[in-house]
Protein backbone atom coordinates (compact mmCIF):
# COMPACT_ATOMS: atom_id res chain seq x y z
CA UNK A 1 0.00 0.00 0.00
CA UNK A 2 1.41 3.41 -1.00
CA UNK A 3 2.26 5.94 1.64
CA UNK A 4 -0.19 8.84 1.83
CA UNK A 5 1.19 12.37 1.89
CA UNK A 6 -0.55 15.74 1.99
CA UNK A 7 0.99 18.82 0.40
CA UNK A 8 -0.13 22.27 1.57
CA UNK A 9 1.16 25.13 -0.58
CA UNK A 10 0.74 28.87 -0.88
CA UNK A 11 2.29 31.88 -2.54
CA UNK A 12 1.92 35.61 -2.29
CA UNK A 13 2.95 38.90 -3.80
CA UNK A 14 3.06 42.26 -2.06
CA UNK A 15 1.82 44.44 -4.89
CA UNK A 16 0.75 41.79 -7.43
CA UNK A 17 3.11 41.91 -9.15
CA UNK A 18 5.49 42.81 -6.38
CA UNK A 19 7.83 41.22 -3.87
CA UNK A 20 6.82 37.56 -4.02
CA UNK A 21 7.55 34.31 -2.25
CA UNK A 22 6.12 30.84 -1.80
CA UNK A 23 5.73 28.34 1.01
CA UNK A 24 4.98 24.62 0.98
CA UNK A 25 4.93 21.77 3.46
CA UNK A 26 4.34 18.04 3.46
CA UNK A 27 2.45 16.12 6.12
CA UNK A 28 1.85 12.44 6.71
CA UNK A 29 -1.83 12.17 5.81
CA UNK A 30 -2.58 9.49 8.37
CA UNK A 31 -0.94 11.15 11.38
CA UNK A 32 -0.72 14.81 10.38
CA UNK A 33 2.99 14.79 11.26
CA UNK A 34 5.01 17.56 9.60
CA UNK A 35 7.63 16.00 7.30
CA UNK A 36 9.07 18.87 5.25
CA UNK A 37 8.93 22.65 4.84
CA UNK A 38 10.05 24.82 1.95
CA UNK A 39 9.99 28.55 1.28
CA UNK A 40 11.83 30.88 -1.09
CA UNK A 41 11.78 34.52 -2.23
CA UNK A 42 10.91 35.02 -5.90
CA UNK A 43 11.80 38.66 -6.50
CA UNK A 44 9.05 40.48 -8.37
CA UNK A 45 6.23 38.19 -9.48
CA UNK A 46 2.45 37.83 -9.42
CA UNK A 47 0.34 35.99 -6.87
CA UNK A 48 -0.48 33.27 -9.40
CA UNK A 49 3.16 32.65 -10.26
CA UNK A 50 3.98 32.42 -6.55
CA UNK A 51 1.10 29.98 -5.99
CA UNK A 52 2.35 27.72 -8.78
CA UNK A 53 5.91 27.87 -7.47
CA UNK A 54 4.62 26.79 -4.07
CA UNK A 55 2.83 23.85 -5.71
CA UNK A 56 6.00 22.81 -7.55
CA UNK A 57 8.07 22.99 -4.36
CA UNK A 58 5.48 20.96 -2.43
CA UNK A 59 5.30 18.25 -5.08
CA UNK A 60 9.09 18.09 -5.26
CA UNK A 61 9.30 17.73 -1.48
CA UNK A 62 6.71 14.94 -1.49
CA UNK A 63 8.55 13.16 -4.32
CA UNK A 64 11.80 13.38 -2.32
CA UNK A 65 10.12 11.76 0.71
CA UNK A 66 8.46 8.93 -1.24
CA UNK A 67 8.47 8.90 -5.08
CA UNK A 68 5.52 6.49 -5.17
CA UNK A 69 3.25 8.08 -2.58
CA UNK A 70 -0.43 8.88 -2.92
CA UNK A 71 -0.29 12.67 -2.73
CA UNK A 72 -3.17 15.00 -1.87
CA UNK A 73 -2.42 18.63 -2.74
CA UNK A 74 -4.46 21.17 -0.79
CA UNK A 75 -4.34 24.85 -1.74
CA UNK A 76 -6.52 27.93 -1.27
CA UNK A 77 -5.90 29.01 -4.88
CA UNK A 78 -9.00 28.04 -6.82
CA UNK A 79 -7.19 28.92 -10.03
CA UNK A 80 -4.29 26.52 -9.49
CA UNK A 81 -6.49 23.70 -8.20
CA UNK A 82 -8.94 23.91 -11.11
CA UNK A 83 -6.22 24.30 -13.73
CA UNK A 84 -4.17 21.39 -12.40
CA UNK A 85 -7.32 19.26 -12.15
CA UNK A 86 -8.02 19.97 -15.83
CA UNK A 87 -11.31 21.80 -15.19
CA UNK A 88 -10.10 25.24 -16.28
CA UNK A 89 -7.99 26.08 -19.31
CA UNK A 90 -4.58 27.67 -18.85
CA UNK A 91 -4.34 30.71 -21.09
CA UNK A 92 -1.38 32.64 -19.68
CA UNK A 93 2.02 31.47 -20.94
CA UNK A 94 3.73 31.80 -17.56
CA UNK A 95 1.00 29.72 -15.94
CA UNK A 96 1.22 27.11 -18.71
CA UNK A 97 4.97 26.72 -18.27
CA UNK A 98 4.68 26.37 -14.50
CA UNK A 99 1.76 23.95 -14.79
CA UNK A 100 3.82 21.74 -17.11
CA UNK A 101 6.66 21.75 -14.59
CA UNK A 102 4.26 20.69 -11.84
CA UNK A 103 2.76 17.99 -14.08
CA UNK A 104 6.22 16.58 -14.80
CA UNK A 105 6.72 15.97 -11.08
CA UNK A 106 3.20 14.58 -10.73
CA UNK A 107 3.84 12.23 -13.69
CA UNK A 108 7.04 11.01 -12.02
CA UNK A 109 5.06 10.20 -8.87
CA UNK A 110 2.45 8.32 -10.89
CA UNK A 111 5.15 6.47 -12.83
CA UNK A 112 6.54 5.24 -9.50
CA UNK A 113 3.14 3.81 -8.56
CA UNK A 114 1.70 6.75 -6.70
CA UNK A 115 -1.05 9.25 -7.42
CA UNK A 116 -1.68 13.00 -7.25
CA UNK A 117 -4.99 14.72 -6.72
CA UNK A 118 -5.95 18.30 -5.92
CA UNK A 119 -8.35 19.79 -3.39
CA UNK A 120 -9.29 23.41 -2.70
CA UNK A 121 -9.42 24.53 0.92
CA UNK A 122 -10.43 27.80 2.60
CA UNK A 123 -7.61 30.25 3.23
CA UNK A 124 -8.10 29.99 6.98
CA UNK A 125 -7.08 26.32 6.81
CA UNK A 126 -3.87 27.12 4.94
CA UNK A 127 -2.22 29.16 7.69
CA UNK A 128 0.98 27.09 7.92
CA UNK A 129 1.81 27.38 4.22
CA UNK A 130 0.79 31.05 4.28
CA UNK A 131 3.28 31.70 7.10
CA UNK A 132 6.02 30.02 5.08
CA UNK A 133 5.16 32.09 2.00
CA UNK A 134 5.48 35.23 4.10
CA UNK A 135 8.91 34.04 5.19
CA UNK A 136 9.75 33.74 1.50
CA UNK A 137 8.50 37.27 0.87
CA UNK A 138 10.64 38.40 3.83
CA UNK A 139 13.69 37.03 2.01
CA UNK A 140 14.12 33.68 3.80
CA UNK A 141 14.95 30.43 2.01
CA UNK A 142 13.84 27.30 3.85
CA UNK A 143 14.43 23.66 2.92
CA UNK A 144 13.87 21.48 5.94
CA UNK A 145 13.18 17.76 6.40
CA UNK A 146 11.67 16.74 9.72
CA UNK A 147 11.38 13.02 9.07
CA UNK A 148 15.14 12.44 8.89
CA UNK A 149 16.01 13.74 12.34
CA UNK A 150 19.66 14.75 12.47
CA UNK A 151 20.52 13.34 9.03
CA UNK A 152 19.77 16.59 7.24
CA UNK A 153 20.86 19.98 8.48
CA UNK A 154 21.81 18.74 11.97
CA UNK A 155 23.27 22.07 13.05
CA UNK A 156 21.48 24.83 11.15
CA UNK A 157 23.24 28.17 11.37
CA UNK A 158 21.16 31.08 12.60
CA UNK A 159 22.60 33.43 9.98
CA UNK A 160 19.89 32.80 7.37
CA UNK A 161 17.03 33.44 9.77
CA UNK A 162 18.80 36.47 11.26
CA UNK A 163 19.92 38.05 8.00
CA UNK A 164 18.63 41.61 7.43
CA UNK A 165 15.16 41.70 5.91
CA UNK A 166 14.18 44.54 3.59
CA UNK A 167 11.36 46.62 5.03
CA UNK A 168 8.16 46.54 2.95
CA UNK A 169 5.62 49.31 2.65
CA UNK A 170 2.55 48.28 4.60
CA UNK A 171 4.38 45.50 6.48
CA UNK A 172 5.68 46.23 9.99
CA UNK A 173 8.80 44.98 11.71
CA UNK A 174 7.50 42.56 14.33
CA UNK A 175 9.20 41.83 17.66
CA UNK A 176 7.95 39.20 20.09
CA UNK A 177 9.36 39.72 23.59
CA UNK A 178 9.45 36.59 25.74
CA UNK A 179 9.96 37.02 29.47
CA UNK A 180 12.51 34.42 30.59
CA UNK A 181 11.28 31.59 32.79
CA UNK A 182 12.55 28.29 34.18
CA UNK A 183 11.37 24.69 34.03
CA UNK A 184 7.77 24.28 32.95
CA UNK A 185 7.49 28.05 32.47
CA UNK A 186 10.15 27.95 29.74
CA UNK A 187 8.36 25.11 27.96
CA UNK A 188 5.03 26.92 28.22
CA UNK A 189 6.57 30.08 26.77
CA UNK A 190 7.96 28.09 23.83
CA UNK A 191 4.57 26.53 23.19
CA UNK A 192 2.98 29.99 23.19
CA UNK A 193 5.56 31.19 20.63
CA UNK A 194 4.78 28.15 18.48
CA UNK A 195 1.06 28.88 18.56
CA UNK A 196 1.71 32.48 17.62
CA UNK A 197 4.29 32.04 14.86
CA UNK A 198 4.12 28.42 13.75
CA UNK A 199 7.20 26.34 13.04
CA UNK A 200 8.82 28.56 10.45
CA UNK A 201 12.20 29.89 11.55
CA UNK A 202 12.57 33.42 12.84
CA UNK A 203 15.53 35.35 14.16
CA UNK A 204 15.90 34.29 17.79
CA UNK A 205 17.85 36.56 20.16
CA UNK A 206 18.45 35.88 23.82
CA UNK A 207 19.93 37.70 26.76
CA UNK A 208 22.67 35.86 28.66
CA UNK A 209 21.71 34.22 31.93
CA UNK A 210 20.43 30.77 32.86
CA UNK A 211 16.69 31.50 32.69
CA UNK A 212 16.90 33.34 29.36
CA UNK A 213 19.15 30.71 27.76
CA UNK A 214 16.92 27.88 29.00
CA UNK A 215 13.81 29.59 27.62
CA UNK A 216 15.57 30.39 24.33
CA UNK A 217 16.57 26.73 23.98
CA UNK A 218 12.93 25.68 24.33
CA UNK A 219 11.81 28.36 21.86
CA UNK A 220 14.60 27.34 19.47
CA UNK A 221 13.35 23.76 19.45
CA UNK A 222 9.90 25.00 18.42
CA UNK A 223 11.20 27.38 15.74
CA UNK A 224 14.04 25.08 14.58
CA UNK A 225 16.43 27.99 15.07
CA UNK A 226 19.59 28.64 17.05
CA UNK A 227 19.64 31.65 19.35
CA UNK A 228 22.00 34.59 19.07
CA UNK A 229 23.17 35.90 22.45
CA UNK A 230 23.08 39.70 22.82
CA UNK A 231 24.16 41.14 26.17
CA UNK A 232 22.23 44.31 25.42
CA UNK A 233 19.04 42.46 26.37
CA UNK A 234 20.29 41.52 29.84
CA UNK A 235 19.20 43.28 33.03
CA UNK A 236 21.24 46.46 33.13
CA UNK A 237 22.15 46.24 29.44
CA UNK A 238 21.70 48.99 26.86
CA UNK A 239 18.11 48.04 26.05
CA UNK A 240 17.44 51.00 23.75
CA UNK A 241 20.47 50.14 21.63
CA UNK A 242 19.54 46.45 21.55
CA UNK A 243 16.00 47.37 20.53
CA UNK A 244 17.31 49.58 17.72
CA UNK A 245 19.42 46.72 16.34
CA UNK A 246 16.43 44.39 16.18
CA UNK A 247 14.23 46.99 14.50
CA UNK A 248 16.95 47.82 12.00
CA UNK A 249 17.19 44.14 10.99
CA UNK A 250 13.54 44.04 9.90
CA UNK A 251 11.30 41.00 9.56
CA UNK A 252 10.17 39.13 12.67
CA UNK A 253 12.41 38.60 15.68
CA UNK A 254 11.79 36.71 18.91
CA UNK A 255 13.72 38.12 21.89
CA UNK A 256 14.06 36.20 25.16
CA UNK A 257 15.04 38.44 28.05
CA UNK A 258 14.30 39.11 31.73
CA UNK A 259 10.87 40.43 32.65
CA UNK A 260 12.40 43.77 33.71
CA UNK A 261 13.89 44.14 30.22
CA UNK A 262 10.49 43.52 28.66
CA UNK A 263 9.11 46.28 30.90
CA UNK A 264 11.95 48.59 29.85
CA UNK A 265 11.24 48.03 26.14
CA UNK A 266 7.52 48.54 26.54
CA UNK A 267 8.19 51.62 28.61
CA UNK A 268 10.57 52.94 25.96
CA UNK A 269 8.16 52.51 23.03
CA UNK A 270 5.17 53.79 25.03
CA UNK A 271 7.01 56.71 26.60
CA UNK A 272 6.50 55.50 30.17
CA UNK A 273 9.06 57.04 32.56
CA UNK A 274 11.43 54.52 34.19
CA UNK A 275 9.99 55.20 37.64
CA UNK A 276 6.56 54.06 36.43
CA UNK A 277 7.57 51.05 34.35
CA UNK A 278 7.11 48.75 37.34
CA UNK A 279 3.37 49.19 36.82
CA UNK A 280 3.58 47.22 33.54
CA UNK A 281 2.54 43.63 34.24
CA UNK A 282 5.02 41.09 32.83
CA UNK A 283 4.76 37.51 34.08
CA UNK A 284 7.66 35.05 33.65
CA UNK A 285 7.13 33.07 30.43
CA UNK A 286 4.68 35.62 29.00
CA UNK A 287 4.81 37.20 25.53
CA UNK A 288 4.50 40.81 24.39
CA UNK A 289 4.22 41.82 20.74
CA UNK A 290 5.38 45.12 19.25
CA UNK A 291 5.02 46.31 15.64
CA UNK A 292 7.12 49.09 14.11
CA UNK A 293 5.80 50.56 10.87
CA UNK A 294 7.75 52.26 8.08
CA UNK A 295 6.96 55.75 9.42
CA UNK A 296 8.41 54.69 12.83
CA UNK A 297 4.91 54.51 14.26
CA UNK A 298 4.96 51.87 17.00
CA UNK A 299 2.04 49.82 18.28
CA UNK A 300 1.97 47.31 21.13
CA UNK A 301 -0.13 44.47 19.74
CA UNK A 302 -0.41 42.51 22.99
CA UNK A 303 1.19 42.12 26.41
CA UNK A 304 1.42 39.41 29.08
CA UNK A 305 0.14 36.70 26.73
CA UNK A 306 0.64 33.08 27.77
Amino acid sequence: MSRRLTVEADGGSRGNPGVAGYGALVRDTATGALLAERAEPLGKASNNVAEYRGLIAGLAAAHAIDPGADVLVRMDSKLVVEQMSGTWKIKHEDMRRLALEARDIADAIRAAGGSVRYEWMPRAENAAADALSNDGMDGLTIDRRHDLGDVTDPDPAPAAACAPVAKREGTPVRVVLVAAAEGDGAASAAAAVGRLLGAAPRCLVTAPGDAAVETAAEVGDVLAAKSVVDAGWSAGGDVVDAWSRVVARGGTTVVVCPADTVRAVLGHVLGVPPERQGRIAVAPGSLAGVEVWSDDDVSVAFTNRT
